[in-house]
């Protein structure tokens, strides 16, 4: 009697479990996006170069140069630049110094440095650090990098940089720190954002898997859960954002148009204060990226997850196995306690999984815990299960 009951509580849980481990790709289902922050972080505008398309690669730097200028007197914050910029310009090196200067203008301008492991024509760059606290080997390493040409990186923010798709091809997420030797280190991508919310990344922290953006003053702005790579899901199903969308050379004309006293071709007072990017969406320097959607550009994932943590991003973590095991060991225990009685198990069944998806979506939305619904249903299954498999065993004479 007793042996039964200790078998079919075994099983109960582990058919309980495997039910949530294939359910575990609905495990952000039904669940509310995290809090959004303090402070809003407004969708930054993208300004494309695709009025470029034709020219040869790379490009001269003076049209980098004649946008920047075009765009500083209304003191855009931050400017980021997702162009590779590792090689000095081959037609008039004179014009990287030109860039360099045009860059200083403003508080804070951006630059990635793609990632690789460490090789003979990369270089080892110190970037800034972020407080951590727990084990950093799962994140996504930072050794060595395929560097900004030198003359740009003097007054501006260099960081890292580098998409990796999941196995089927597809980009379904994108890194927000990375790690360094024993450190946490900043993406590109963050520090554009954690700039545009008025956080301190000095002061911030990762606290776990818990990305924590505070200001100057250590005041918390935002808690943003990431997965164990260290990034965040990019929202492929919200509507896609709609930010204002510029041309280099529409900006060129229309600052020149202004200084005339013309109807300019885009109004640049939108750019007053506000987060700029300036990216290609040109096969021959930023390939498409393959999404749920079809072929993407990269820019378009980065304001989608630009957007989802501006209104709060959609949960990441799993729970601890201790408490999986916990839930699903409890479930069987209740199921037994009905003493075989089908209508008494079914209704603690239904009962015991509201009770574990309302505790998971308060997780979710204080603490960004995902995976409530496999776990609802996986004790679910295991209560309804066990009296029955505890019946069998007791039939078959198992003693």
């Amino acid at each position: 009697m007793q042996l039964s009951r200790i078998l079919s509580l075994v099983a109960a849980s582990a058919l309980g479990l495997l039910l949530a481990t294939a359910a575990v790709p609905y495990s952000r289902f039904l669940l509310p996006s995290t809090s959004a922050p303090a402070q809003t972080a407004p969708l930054p505008t993208l300004i494309t170069i695709a009025d470029l398309a034709g020219e040869p690669w790379p490009w001269p730097r003076l049209d980098l140069t004649l946008l920047l200028r075009a765009i500083s007197p209304y003191r855009p914050n931050p400017v980021g630049l997702l162009l590779p910029l590792d090689a000095p310009d081959v037609l008039e090196p004179a014009q990287d110094d030109q860039m360099a200067r045009a860059l200083s203008s403003f508080e804070t301008s951006v630059l990635p440095a793609t990632t690789f492991p460490p090789l003979a024509n990369t270089e080892t760059l110190s970037l800034p650090k972020i407080p951590h606290h727990g084990s950093l080997q799962s994140l996504r390493s930072a050794e060595s990098f395929l560097a900004p040409e030198e003359s740009l990186r003097r007054s501006t923010t260099i960081a890292a940089w580098k998409i990796t798709p999941d196995a089927d091809g597809q980009l379904r997420r994108l890194p927000l720190v990375f790690r360094q030797a024993d450190s946490v280190v900043p993406s590109w991508l963050l520090v554009m954002y954690a700039r545009s919310l008025g956080a301190d990344l000095a002061q911030s922290e990762l606290q776990g898997r818990r990305l924590i953006l505070r200001n100057g003053q250590g005041l918390s702005l935002q808690t943003i859960p990431l997965d164990l790579r260290g990034s965040v899901p990019i929202d492929w199903n919200q509507i896609e954002p709609t930010p204002n969308k510029m041309e280099i050379r529409g900006v060129v004309l229309a600052a020149e148009q202004e200084r005339i006293g013309l109807p300019p071709y885009f109004n640049l007072s939108a750019l007053s204060r506000q987060p700029v990017i300036v990216a290609t969406t040109l096969a021959e320097v930023d390939p498409s990226i393959r999404s749920p959607l079809g072929q993407h550009a990269l820019a378009d994932a980065v304001l989608r997850t630009w957007a989802r943590l501006s209104s709060g991003p959609t949960p990441v973590l799993h729970p601890p196995i201790w408490i999986i095991l916990a839930v699903l060991f409890s479930s069987a225990a209740l199921g037994l306690s009905s003493g075989g009685r089908w209508q008494l198990g079914f209704i603690e069944a239904c009962a015991l999984a509201g009770l574990v998806f309302g505790a998971g979506w308060i997780a979710a939305k204080i603490g960004g815990y995902s995976g409530a619904l496999p776990l609802t249903l996986g004790s679910f299954l295991a209560t309804l299960f066990a009296p029955r498999l505890s019946q069998w065993l007791e039939a078959s004479h198992v003693r």
